[in-house]
């Protein structure tokens, strides 16, 4: 404390002090008015207590009256009906665009799978073979299944008969070659017409692709071509083709040009197991291998040989003489397991789908003539070869339904 400084007793003279007058227009509010702690001010009037009072209750109102207008413009999805939300100022177009929810639930009703087409079913010993009406008549396709007492089904005849057939591997459709041209034969449609110059004719694996082997002379040369015939739409493209000269060509016996003539004749085609086409042409340069994709050639080594479809087997011939053959059943190692004979000689064997069975044409002499007829010969059974017909003008049977597998 300094001189300058009063005692405390005389700082605050409270004793000196009165409590200020109340105006006679003012309303107690009950709370007093203490000098020592308020300190020497006036006291507030009623009027400027109240105003906080009010201040705050108008804030509370107008708190209400927001409340109740953001109640009465906001829609259910809690966005603001009314308001909009400015756009801006580029716009792009989604790239998926909502559909609108339907106001119907409907429970959608599932498609049925596509009814598959079942794989025609054959008969156990439903083939397709070349035959005549009689000796010396032409030569007509025929189809026919050997299980059963019905009569055989013609399939195409002509008047100068047909020398050649192919039948596809999964049994829809054929093929023949009659006045020097190449026709389709497919269930449920008219024969047709596919190229003209053929000489030989193959079909790749399924009944869609047919290969066409077509000759044409020029000059002196032959100029061949191999085609891939769309058999459906008859689109036909050339793979490839060769020239040579033309070949020169001399009769055997009787007994055996029906014989070569049921192998194939002058000109034969394969689509061998590796995905190739092989041409033996007789007295060509070479055997000519046609790759179908690029159009390539080579050389084969051989004319392509026949296996079972089980690739276990193969059927080996034994000709004793004009007059006897034997067949040799063959496993892949080239030990024999069955043998049968025959009288007369052998030709255009085929196996059944099941490898327990081969068809073949057995060709003889009755007089003077050749006659040539079906046997089937039962690999398990251990039986001997059995007649399929007697008429001795049938011949080439095609199983239906039994892909051969020719091995280059």
């Amino acid at each position: 404390m300094t001189e300058a400084d009063p005692p405390d007793d005389q700082r605050w003279p409270e004793k000196d002090l009165a409590s200020p007058p109340t105006e006679a227009a003012e309303i107690s509010t009950g709370i007093g008015w203490d000098p020592s702690l308020d300190g020497d001010r006036r006291r507030p009037t009623t009027a400027e207590q109240a105003v906080p009072w009010l201040i705050g209750l108008i804030l509370a109102l107008v708190g209400i009256v927001v409340v109740l207008v953001a109640l009465i413009f906001t829609g259910p999805e809690g966005l603001v009906a009314g308001l909009s939300t400015p756009s801006p100022s580029i716009s792009s177009t989604p790239l998926i665009t909502a559909s609108p929810e339907p106001s119907v639930l409907v429970t959608p009703t599932p498609t049925a799978a596509p009814t598959q087409t079942p794989p025609p079913a054959f008969g156990p010993l439903e083939m397709a073979y070349l035959g005549r009406s009689a000796t010396g008549k032409p030569e007509h396709l025929w189809r026919r299944d050997f299980s059963t007492k019905n009569d055989p089904v013609l399939v195409d005849s002509g008047t100068a008969g047909l020398i050649a057939f192919a039948w596809s591997p999964d049994g829809l459709a054929g093929a023949g070659i009659k006045a020097g041209h190449a026709w389709a034969y497919v269930t449920g449609q008219q024969a047709r017409d596919l190229v003209g110059n053929a000489a030989a004719v193959a079909f790749g694996d399924d009944s869609t692709t047919l290969y066409v082997l077509r000759i044409t002379p020029q000059g002196t040369d032959d100029h061949t071509e191999l085609l891939a015939v769309n058999v459906n739409t008859g689109t036909t493209q050339t793979v490839a083709s060769v020239t040579y000269k033309h070949p020169r060509t001399f009769p055997d016996p009787a007994l055996r040009e029906s014989q070569f003539g049921d192998d194939g004749g002058l000109n034969r085609l394969y689509f061998t197991i590796d995905g190739y086409v092989v041409a033996w042409i007789l007295e060509a340069p070479q055997i000519y291998r046609f790759d179908p994709l690029s159009g390539a050639i080579t050389a084969a080594a051989r004319e392509p040989g026949l296996t079972s479809p089980d690739q276990q087997h193969h059927i080996a011939v034994d000709e004793l003489s004009t007059t006897r053959t034997n067949l040799i059943l063959r496993d892949i190692n080239g030990t024999a397991k069955a043998t049968v004979q025959v009288r007369g000689l052998v030709s255009h064997i085929r196996w059944a789908a099941t490898s327990n069975e081969i068809v073949f044409t057995v060709a003889k002499y009755s007089g003077s003539a050749v006659v040539q007829d079906l046997y089937v010969w039962d690999l398990v059974a251990g039986h001997g070869a059995s007649a399929l017909t007697s008429s001795g003008v049938a011949r080439s049977a095609e199983w239906l339904g039994a892909p051969q597998v020719w091995v280059p």
